[in-house]
């Protein structure tokens, strides 16, 4: 009888070899009056996911809360159809449509059977062309925005959100401007009129799902016939997008509240920086996923909050390094000693490699799972193509991440985590944190 050869469960497993990710650009066709269309085809769906982004971010627009309202009001009435007249249309045809807002582009998504889609193309050509934001609707918008808003900013969250990223990126800039109550007042048609002829006439066109000829006759017939408009920028210079405080620390009075909201960052790389990649791996270890070092000791083992998490923001011209949670009150002042301790470790240890070995796993199977389908490709290359960043560096990047060692990463620590170079916001009680 041979001996049977139990394996070591005191070790952990060597890692298995990491296969290329392995994802093709798009397909890219130049529509009649030259738009740009990229397709991502998945034969075995009835699907398709219209996606059609602008350059209509929040950093364009010459007031605050326009961008916004611009993208929420498209469907509430065009020169042939009314909101609810839009609203049985796509309801009739089992389609729905999501509307998208971030610094620097805006844009609809349209989910529907591909078998309607020469019904539903003709109204989305309508949303980007005839949309005429009635006084009535904007004036629901904004009661109800401004209510909203008047609830959000009593939390202690929100109001962190809100003042971080004026103390990073500076309130007078572009990427700094937050909305207050007064502005909803100041919203009038005329400016999202404005807004939206200069701002909603050139995009491009994400296709995905299923996709025929019949598809991409119809959409160069109906989108490609639309008449294209000289974009007129509102940000010219990259100082415009960033504007940075001088501050270095803000306390922000909430009477009685019985958490702690604590901010910690500074401005960061962009994914264009060749030390993007470690960054980023360095950032799950730190807070990026919830066996992290933040999540471990602040969460599990000291229990000052429920959750906790460090992120890389990326737009297009900026990029944001950020710490953020909530914390029971009493707890304010060790939370942020323990995250800059977490942080200082990084700096000045070296990771073990059972730790790297698992953080990489992890991110390689996050980046599986991102990829997997037409339409999670369509999310990667929107967000892409957004940051004017080649869909190659998807693969390049995750190529990079599982080659770093302990070495690699403690350089990279020194260089971008060191806590004294962070700014950091505080929003409670204030009597609770001294």
């Amino acid at each position: 009888m041979s001996k049977i050869i139990h394996p070591d469960r005191t070790k952990m497993p060597q890692p298995a070899g990491f296969e290329k990710l392995n994802i093709a650009d798009p397909e890219k066709i130049i529509l009649d009056n030259g738009l740009a269309a990229y397709i991502i085809p998945e034969e075995n769906q009835e699907v398709t996911r219209l996606d059609m982004v602008f350059d209509a971010g929040t950093s364009f627009q010459d007031t605050k809360l326009q961008a916004a309202a611009v993208n929420n009001l498209l469907s509430e009435g065009t020169q042939s159809h009314t909101s609810v007249q839009i609203a049985e249309i796509l309801d009739f045809h089992g389609a729905y449509t999501d509307y998208f807002l971030t610094k620097d582009t805006a844009g609809i998504t349209l989910y529907g059977l591909t078998k309607y889609y020469d019904r539903l193309l003709p109204l989305m050509g309508e949303l980007i062309t005839e949309a005429i934001f009635p006084e009535e609707e904007l004036a629901i918008y904004t009661d109800r925005k401004k209510q909203e808003y008047l609830v959000n900013i009593q939390k202690v969250h929100y109001k962190a959100s809100q003042a971080f990223n004026k103390l990073i990126f500076g309130e007078n800039s572009a990427y700094g401007q937050v909305a207050e109550a007064d502005d909803f007042r100041k919203l009038i048609r005329e400016s999202l009129l404005d807004f939206y002829h200069h701002h909603y006439r050139n995009f491009f066109i994400i296709l995905s799902g299923k996709i025929d000829d019949a598809l991409l006759q119809n959409l160069n017939r109906i989108l490609g016939a639309i008449q294209r408009k000289k974009q007129q920028e509102t940000v010219t210079t990259a100082t415009d997008f960033v504007l940075p405080e001088p501050q270095q620390q803000q306390l922000i009075e909430k009477k009685e509240a019985l958490q702690s909201a604590l901010r910690l960052g500074t401005l960061s790389i962009s994914r264009r920086h060749p030390d993007y990649p470690g960054l980023n791996l360095l950032n799950t270890v730190l807070g990026g996923y919830f066996g992290s070092r933040l999540m471990s000791s602040i969460r599990e083992e000291k229990g000052y909050t429920y959750g906790i998490f460090s992120a890389i923001q990326n737009h297009r011209h900026a990029g944001l390094f950020a710490v953020a949670t909530e914390v029971n009150a009493k707890y304010t002042a060790e939370a942020l000693l323990e995250i800059k301790h977490q942080m200082w470790r990084l700096c000045e240890e070296k990771i073990s490699e059972t730790e790297l070995n698992t953080v990489k796993n992890y991110v390689y199977g996050t980046y599986l799972s991102n990829f997997d389908g037409s339409v999670r490709l369509a999310e990667r290359f929107k967000k892409s193509a957004e940051l004017e960043i080649p869909f190659s560096f998807y693969k390049e990047s995750l190529e990079q991440m599982m080659q770093h060692t302990p070495d690699d990463l403690l350089a990279l620590a020194g260089k971008y985590l060191n806590p004294a170079n962070m700014k950091t916001l505080i929003v409670g009680d204030i009597s609770k944190l001294v």
